[in-house]
């Protein structure tokens, strides 16, 4: 009988609104619309009720208040089984572990029996909003949540970035029902950024500083994200995508465009990850093996990859460090390079380039920017931006033709923003200057 609305079964379920939708979308649920309106037949909800278990199992441990046992999930492959509790947001007994070769990198030991819970409380840390998001706080008090570290537990972890998940432990939940990444989510109809945050959505999970938010266009999924004071870092992601596409190859680069959100310019970018693959941080990536005393970090790094079975890493870092020099990147922190895995096959590829917002000197003040434009810091492997390029030695690929009239470009596309008065002429002499040395040094 379809007589009960979706906020009832919100309530008789337990779980969220948001929830609910995807849920008869699915097909987990029946329901059809009457009037507009979504009406669930109240079977079906009996039906849900009786074939989801409980959360929790007996255990060598026993569970204080607000503690709960889940699985840690990739796709539908278990990987490790822990106790969280939300009142505190720790974990507790991440020790089970059943497919240590798809456990998230360094959270389980080197010989795959035991798993970290102080790492695996650090990997989930970085799968929640930072309380530096504009707004976050009061999101939290709006939604009766005290500890951010439980919010993504309202959409059971999933993320656009990887293929992990929880759920209870002896749930019956399968990933081709509910992941982000074939099946549509919640999108509220408002320019608020934090709107979809609490309900089913791949937003609970969004790391940064930055205000950003997933949207469904087309079939596509792709990533809104906003800029600081001046909204330069919009620009600044065009302008490497201009960068990179005179340079790279169109796989080795995340594209990005501008659009119009909240009154304001933002830039969008498509999920650069299958439905069967996922990012990993270059953080994780150099943890796999312990770094030899005396050897570099970016040597290091190269090795790790090769461990993984890629053999092209030197070079990528190569187009990298020589894409983010132009562009003077200043935040390549490890985390925002890597590499992609088939979570599947287990083979990785190096990460297509992306997030280059924080660059052209987009925080300096403008009265400063004419003295300050031939230099910033740098990262991952030096602050020195200079020092950083030495360590490219293969620079076949790089044609220096390609960028004749990429710094006019760049000034011009920036003189669209109207917060950068004053500022482009600095900023174009500063492109300039970086590919005369690049002139210089590889010829």
């Amino acid at each position: 009988m379809f007589n009960v609305t979706v906020a009832e079964a919100s309530s008789i379920l337990g779980v969220s609104v948001g929830r609910v939708h995807q849920l008869i979308r699915s097909g987990a649920l029946d329901a059809e619309k009457v009037g507009g309106i979504w009406l669930v037949d109240r079977n079906s909800i009996e039906t849900r009720l009786s074939s989801v278990p409980a959360a929790g199992r007996p255990s060598s441990h026993p569970a204080g208040k607000g503690q709960a046992r889940y699985l840690l999930m990739s796709r539908n492959h278990p990987v490790l089984s822990f106790r969280f509790d939300s009142a505190t947001g720790e974990f507790f007994d991440a020790d089970e572990v059943m497919d240590s070769a798809r456990a998230p990198l360094s959270v389980v030991s080197p010989r795959g029996k035991k798993a970290s819970r102080k790492a695996l409380a650090y990997w989930w840390g970085h799968r929640v909003i930072p309380k530096a998001r504009h707004g976050i706080e009061e999101k939290l008090r709006e939604l009766g949540i005290e500890n951010a570290h439980d919010l993504p537990f309202r959409s059971m972890g999933l993320s656009l970035s990887d293929q992990y998940w929880v759920k209870p432990i002896d749930s019956n939940l399968d990933w081709a029902d509910i992941n982000f990444f074939e099946n549509d989510f919640i999108e509220i109809e408002t320019e608020e950024w934090l709107a979809n945050v609490g309900l089913d959505s791949p937003d609970n999970t969004s790391d940064g500083a930055l205000s950003k938010r997933w949207v469904c266009r087309d079939g596509e999924r792709r990533l809104l994200k906003g800029g600081t004071l001046l909204e330069q870092e919009p620009y600044n992601e065009v302008i490497a995508t201009n960068l990179f596409n005179r340079l790279l190859k169109p796989e080795e680069y995340v594209p990005y465009r501008l659009e119009e959100w909240g009154g304001a310019v933002v830039s969008s970018c498509p999920n650069f990850l299958r439905s069967d693959e996922e990012f990993i941080p270059a953080l994780y990536v150099a943890e796999i093996a312990r770094r030899p005393e005396g050897r570099s970090s970016y040597r290091h790094y190269v090795e790790c990859c090769e461990r993984l079975g890629i053999t092209d890493a030197e070079t990528a870092l190569g187009k990298m460090i020589v894409g983010d020099y132009v562009m003077a990147n200043s935040d390549r922190h490890w985390r925002n390079f890597g590499i992609v895995r088939n979570v599947e096959t287990l083979e990785c590829r190096i990460a297509p380039l992306f997030d280059t917002g924080t660059s052209l000197w987009c925080h300096i003040p403008t009265r400063e920017l004419p003295f300050a434009s031939f230099c910033s810091d740098a990262k991952p492997f030096f602050e020195d931006a200079n020092r950083q390029l030495r360590l490219v030695d293969d620079a076949s690929w790089l044609d220096l033709d390609k960028l004749t009239g990429f710094p006019e470009w760049a000034s011009d596309f920036l003189e669209e923003n109207p917060a950068m008065i004053g500022r482009t002429d600095s900023i174009f002499e500063g492109i300039q200057t970086r590919i005369d040395r690049l002139r210089a040094i590889f010829g």
